[in-house]
C-alpha cells in the first residue's frame, strides 16, 4: 500500500487522484469528522461521519489507525483496507501503518514550500484564520523526523503534478520488485 504524507495543500490529494485515474490504484477512503468541502463527495473523498459515530467506531475497535487533526477525527476503517490501495495520512498515521504493515507500506512524503501551500489554500477559498492555524500546526506535525521511515520524498513546488505522480508510480513498482527479489 502507498502511504502518502504531506502538510495542508502540499498536493497529496491531487497526486493521489492522478494515481487512481492513470495508474489503476485504489484510493483507500478514510473516515473523518471534518465538514465536507465544496465539490467533495461523501464515500468518495472521505466517509464523513459525526464525532459520536467515530467515537463509537473507536470503542468497537473498527479502525486500523486514527488521529485528531485540527480538532477533527481522521481514521482508516479496517473494512476499507485493500492491497492495491493508496492512503493519505499524517505522520502518526504513517508510523502506525509502518508498524502494522512493515515493508508492505511504501511511505511517500510530499514536501512543498510554505508560501506555495498558503497560496493554494487562499485560492481554494479556505478561511484565513484556518490557513494560519494549519500552517502553524503543520510546522510542528509534518517534520520528517516525526516519520519512522520515508521511502520517497516528492518536492512539489514547480514540477508538473503529472510528472510527480508518474515518478511515484515508477518508484513504487521498483520498490515492489526489490521486495520480491
Amino acid at each position: 500500500m502507498i502511504v502518502i504524507i504531506g502538510a495542508s495543500a502540499s498536493g497529496k490529494t491531487e497526486i493521489s487522484k492522478i494515481l487512481v485515474e492513470n495508474y489503476n490504484y485504489t484510493k483507500l477512503v478514510t473516515t473523518t469528522t471534518r465538514p465536507m468541502r465544496v465539490n467533495e463527495i461523501n464515500h468518495k473523498d472521505y466517509h464523513f461521519i459525526s464525532k459520536e459515530e467515530f467515537e463509537q467506531g473507536l470503542r468497537n475497535n473498527e479502525f486500523l489507525e486514527h488521529t485528531i487533526y485540527n480538532d477533527n477525527y481522521y481514521g482508516i476503517n479496517k473494512k476499507d483496507v485493500n492491497d492495491n490501495a493508496l492512503v493519505i495520512v499524517d505522520p502518526n498515521g504513517a508510523n502506525v501503518l509502518i508498524d502494522k504493515l512493515n515493508e508492505n507500506a511504501f511511505v511517500v512524503y510530499v514536501k512543498t514550500d510554505k508560501k506555495i501551500r498558503k497560496d493554494r489554500m487562499i485560492k481554494r477559498k479556505d478561511d484565513i484564520n484556518i490557513i494560519k492555524a494549519r500552517l502553524k500546526n503543520d510546522d510542528k506535525v509534518f517534520k520528517k523526523k516525526n516519520i519512522k521511515r520515508i521511502d520517497l520524498i516528492l518536492k512539489n513546488n514547480v514540477i508538473c503534478i503529472n510528472e510527480l505522480s508518474k515518478k511515484l508510480h515508477l518508484e513504487y513498482i521498483s520498490y515492489k520488485n526489490r521486495l520480491k527479489g
